[in-house]
């Protein structure tokens, strides 16, 4: 008897391990994921003014948006590319299920975030490299699939 109720205790466990964040959708071909079929990227780099009285915008205070989506199970963008010394403003979204992201080589990090939500990391780009980004949530079988790159150049 114990065995029995020990192997659907393991069953049930493993059940939600496995469906965690995720949900069975993904995007479908009459509603593609941002930046795809659309003529638009999505999450390209955007230059935003932060700047003076005047409409100029000094080197200094030019700020680089980047928006990256997650979904079950990626990014809308695979890789980043930002100039080295620049003011990245990093916006994190989520469209389906929860994820996060992590830049380990650029000590950056997200807590979880839900669909519909957002998480703003800012940093300056002090050294060229390529950095990995990944999804630090746990969000079910295609996780180890979210994976991107970060190049400073």
């Amino acid at each position: 008897m114990k065995k029995i109720f020990l192997i659907m205790l393991s069953v049930l466990v493993l059940s939600i391990f496995m469906v965690g964040c995720s949900s069975s959708s993904k995007p479908q071909a009459g509603n593609p994921e941002p930046g795809v079929g659309t003529g638009d990227t999505g999450s390209s780099v955007t230059p935003t003014e932060t700047g003076n009285s005047d409409g100029s915008v000094p080197d200094a205070g030019l700020v680089k948006e980047v928006h990256i989506d997650m979904f079950d199970f990626g990014f809308n963008q695979d890789k980043v590319s930002i100039k080295k010394g620049d003011h990245v403003r990093l916006v994190v979204t989520s469209s389906n299920g929860t994820h996060g992201i992590m830049i380990p080589g650029l000590g950056l990090s997200t807590g979880k975030v839900s669909p519909g939500e957002q998480e703003v990391l800012e940093f300056v780009a002090k050294e060229a490299g390529t950095f990995d980004y990944f999804c630090n949530v746990p969000c079910g079988s295609g996780h180890k699939s979210m994976r991107g790159q970060l190049v400073v150049e």
